[in-house]
């Protein structure tokens, strides 16, 4: 397994890929109802993989491209200046830099995200447990009935205007100030521990990981949107399983008052905090996952498409470890002397099984041995290529492009 630059860029073009096609898939209503919604989960782990996993392996093909990148690879390689640090030279290049100021700036995101993240975690905690009984009760329902059996905190605020669950190692909902029936906030908390039983917390958590180390691509904030309206999705169908048609009814009557309460409370207060059930869901995703629990779609999924569809996407990031991108072009003049320490003048070149043999034209004097790993190119810049046994004709000079300790005598 290798890692280079032209790996982590290949990966980059597949990750955006993914990301597009996790965005188009799930703007599709059949998708949903024809398919499963673990199809697009799957979407969601192979491209977080390619993110994470931008690598090659001895059977990937290297795809050489002569347009774009060598421009981009000599721009990202141009020294922007050098220094001497305890007699060692460095140099600075462009590619250098970026990654440098990406990391100073991923680590000043991470600051800010941890501070406030931090900051609201406190808030929550020190809000003082709801005194309703019959939340309390419901809960400790819903907690036997689930498997669920972490001790929960239940709080209630003005402040706050969706529900919520924050914490994973102590959890706390957290709930607007909104009058709900006992069976709407059975459906809403059972939303909420779906989310805490399948560890869509963690999962979070880690997007916020990638989002902070590719803050620099736009596509990535697309990708934790998606993110967070598939697992809303995910929570509503094992919440599907576990409510009746008549509580699942009460459960979208609850959602319609955390929309109409966003709705409301950001036209009076902008500073309201909304996260959670409806947590930055545009219109078409609430409109989706409303029908799919309407209209009892959960439970009508296709397994055979939906294995056939999965296994195509299988495939698809099978194959993008197929090949890698990476630049091509002839060697410039520059390229020749910077890239070859030594030209040789008035050769003529006898190759061996597995090195060419360079001797001096006028006197026949042994010059040096190169590996035939190494290339030679004649004064008009064309490669030299010999047969084993053959004798080259003499060359008034040739360039080699190693270091000078491979060549020897």
């Amino acid at each position: 397994m290798y890692l280079s630059a032209f790996t982590i860029f290949t990966s980059f073009l597949w990750f955006n890929f993914f990301i597009i096609l996790t965005i188009l898939l799930r703007k599709k209503n059949i998708l949903y109802k024809k398919f499963s919604v673990y199809t697009l989960i799957l979407v969601l782990v192979l491209c977080t993989l390619k993110a994470v996993i931008p690598i090659e392996f001895p059977f990937t093909v290297n795809v050489k491209m002569s347009i774009i990148m060598p421009t981009l690879q000599r721009a990202t390689n141009y020294i922007l200046f050098s220094f001497n640090f305890f007699n060692t030279n460095f140099n600075i290049s462009v590619l250098s830099a970026l990654i440098i100021f990406s990391l100073i700036i991923s680590v000043v995101i991470s600051f800010k995200t941890f501070y406030y993240s931090l900051k609201f975690y406190r808030f929550v905690n020190s809000l003082p447990k709801t005194n309703d009984l019959n939340i309390t009760k419901i809960l400790f329902d819903l907690q036997n009935i689930s498997g669920v059996h972490k001790k929960m905190k239940v709080v209630i605020h003005n402040k706050i205007q969706s529900p919520a669950i924050m914490g994973y190692f102590n959890p706390v909902i957290i709930l607007p100030e909104i009058n709900f029936s006992d069976t709407e906030i059975k459906g809403i908390l059972t939303h909420e521990l779906m989310h805490y039983k399948y560890k869509h917390l963690i999962i979070k958590f880690f997007i916020e990981i990638l989002k902070i180390l590719f803050w620099w691509n736009p596509l990535i904030y697309f990708f934790s949107r998606e993110v967070n309206n598939i697992l809303e999705f995910h929570a509503d169908k094992k919440l599907s399983t576990m409510l009746d048609r008549q509580e699942q009814k009460y459960y979208l009557i609850g959602t319609n008052k955390v929309i109409a309460n966003i709705d409301y409370q950001r036209k009076l207060n902008p500073s309201y905090i909304s996260i959670g059930l409806a947590e930055n869901a545009d219109n078409i995703v609430l409109v989706q996952r409303f029908n799919m629990i309407a209209e009892n779609a959960y439970r009508k999924s296709d397994k055979a498409k939906s294995a056939l569809l999965s296994l195509v996407i299988i495939l698809l990031f099978l194959l993008s470890y197929m090949f890698v991108i990476q630049p091509y072009c002839e060697p410039t003049e520059e390229d020749y002397n910077a890239g070859a320490p030594f030209s040789v003048d008035d050769v003529f070149i006898i190759s061996d099984k597995n090195k060419y043999i360079l001797y001096n034209s006028h006197t026949n004097e042994l010059i040096g041995k190169i590996p035939k790993s190494c290339k030679l190119y004649d004064p008009n810049k064309n490669e030299i290529i010999l047969k084993p046994g053959s004798v080259s004709d003499t060359y008034s000079f040739i360039h080699y492009y190693v270091d000078e300790s491979i060549f020897y005598n």
